[in-house]
């Protein structure tokens, strides 16, 4: 029922981003939320631990998104746009320094998809933070992302099909979401070029 429950909140959140709606962070924050205690079932304790720092990234998200002075404060912009490559370069530094640490601590767990725990944990870390700074890139960690977490979920000894199904749908959201961001960012850098 707790997965049933997680795939509707999600699904609900990538339709609403999709379409840049301030509103997908409630919807975020309740996925996440029903997320964690799911991941402890199944002992997915990277999941776990990531899914605790994404309910904190979720409310610094819905802060950032609902309150324009807070977004030009943090990040001097509240448009959509792409990253330069500076932060491609930090981002995806972060992404392996996150992904390394993990998997360490993992291999002294129960887990028992160590290595495509700590990946995952590693690219939607990245991708929810880039996210909630309204970067197009994020929506390419969440690709690869979603496709790893469908067959995370498809291999687990329980099959958690609603997910993996979830992940699946997720991952034709992200090529949408790509696409209606790039296209808000190409709107924005003319506005702000002329």
């Amino acid at each position: 029922m707790l997965e049933v429950i997680t795939s509707i909140f999600g699904l609900i959140q990538s339709i609403l981003i999709m379409f840049n709606k301030k509103e997908n962070w409630i919807f975020y924050i309740l996925n996440i939320a029903t997320l964690t205690i799911f991941s402890f079932t199944a002992k997915l304790y990277g999941d776990v631990l990531e899914n605790i720092i994404y309910l904190i990234i979720g409310f610094f998200g819905l802060f950032t998104w609902y309150s324009k002075n807070i977004s030009n404060k943090i990040f001097k912009s509240n448009k959509i746009q792409w990253m330069n490559n500076k932060e491609r370069i930090i981002f995806f530094i972060i992404f392996i320094l996150i992904t390394g640490i993990i998997y360490l601590w993992l291999i002294h767990t129960d887990d028992p998809l160590a290595l495509l725990d700590a990946v995952t944990t590693g690219l939607s870390f990245v991708a929810t933070l880039t996210m909630a700074m309204k970067k197009v890139d994020s929506w390419i960690y969440w690709l690869i992302d979603d496709i790893l977490m469908a067959i995370t979920y498809f291999s687990l000894p329980d099959k958690a099909l609603y997910l993996m199904s979830l992940n699946i749908i997720w991952i034709f959201l992200a090529i949408g979401t790509i696409y209606t961001w790039n296209k808000q960012a190409k709107k924005e850098e003319k506005k702000y070029d002329n």
